[in-house]
């Protein structure tokens, strides 16, 4: 069946109203779509995480307002609100409609052509942040086999197109293959919910990218040995001053790379910043069930009773961070977006 927008992670045919998003909780073992009939389904699964990445959060969620109404803004904004990509394509959205206002088109055709336009910037954005990324690791990496470390999952699981941080990897792996060169990358299985051994594993795979999955208490290992030359992360949220909330386990290999001088790197779309907080010193994160931690899919491996602490993102200073990678070009301390 085609479609009229085909990514693997999600496939959109407005006029049949069919609605299909990749099950990223079975890969990468089974490949299967969740169709999304009504604006409860879209909420489950950002909130279930069957879908998860900011950018693609943000997409779905506007399929939700498409299925829905513009009063379901606020319920959907609740099913993950670290991720500022929802926040910001809402409020993008309310000002298309707001000029349109006076237009003969009705709700649904208004939303349906932001959604477009939005997934059209979208995989534009991904190929500028790549191509971004591979110019400034040029200039700090001058090696003909480079060593990356990332954590989580950025790819085209988590965006439209080739992905942010992973996205500068495939991108600089293509580049490097021209003049001989080679990428391998360290991958942070990610606990509790394993994006990096099941997802960017699975992205590197079908790239034919060379990797290994490692625990994510090996990162400081494996950056002792000499054996990784840069890290590249993405971001949920960017303050004005460059603070990033990620994947929980981004603060360490920050931590870790000020201390053995291996440069940080930060990826995301310009949607990802926040204008409206200065700084993320105080900002809530999300805690998640209990049971992700306790369990490995249905499987438990300690006890239902004992207590458990949560977070699903940590926040990086920006004093951190060696450089926030953008689609809009690339920055270096200090930070002022």
């Amino acid at each position: 069946m085609g479609y009229e927008i085909d990514y693997y992670n999600i496939k959109i045919d407005f006029e049949k109203n069919e609605f299909l998003v990749l099950d990223q909780k079975l890969l990468p073992f089974e490949e299967r779509y969740i169709k999304l009939e009504t604006v409860q389904d879209v909420y489950d699964v950002i909130k279930n995480m069957n879908v998860r990445g900011a950018p693609l959060i943000g997409i779905v969620a506007l399929i939700g307002l498409y299925l829905g109404s513009y009063t379901d803004m606020e319920f959907l904004k609740k099913a993950r609100p670290t991720a500022i990509n929802i926040f910001n394509y809402f409020n993008e959205l309310k000002v298309y409609l707001e000029k349109r206002a006076d237009h003969h088109k009705d709700y649904k055709e208004l939303v349906r052509s932001f959604i477009i336009d939005i997934l059209k910037s979208e995989y534009t954005k991904n190929l500028k942040i790549s191509q971004n990324g591979f110019e400034i690791l040029k200039k700090i990496v001058n090696k003909e086999r480079i060593n990356f470390l990332t954590h989580c999952n950025t790819g085209s699981l988590a965006t439209i197109g080739l992905g942010t941080a992973l996205g500068i990897i495939k991108y600089t792996s293509s580049e490097v293959l021209r003049s001989g060169g080679k990428v391998f990358v360290w991958v942070d299985e990610t606990r509790p919910y394993l994006q990096g051994s099941r997802l960017t594993a699975w992205e590197l795979h079908k790239e034919g990218i060379e990797f290994k999955i490692i625990t994510d208490n090996s990162a400081a290992y494996v950056m002792s040995k000499g054996l990784v030359d840069v890290v590249c992360v993405g971001a949920d949220r960017i303050a004005k001053n460059g603070d990033t909330a990620n994947k929980i386990g981004t603060l360490n290999l920050a931590i870790l790379c000020k201390y053995y001088g291996i440069p940080f790197i930060v990826a995301a779309p310009n949607s990802s910043i926040d204008t409206n907080l200065s700084d993320l010193r105080d900002f809530e994160v999300e805690e998640r069930q209990k049971d992700e931690v306790i369990k490995i899919g249905d499987i438990p491996i300690t006890r239902q009773d004992y207590e458990v602490f949560n977070p699903s993102f940590d926040i990086t200073p920006c004093e951190l961070i060696d450089y926030i990678v953008l689609d809009s070009g690339v920055y270096s301390k200090p930070y002022n977006f």
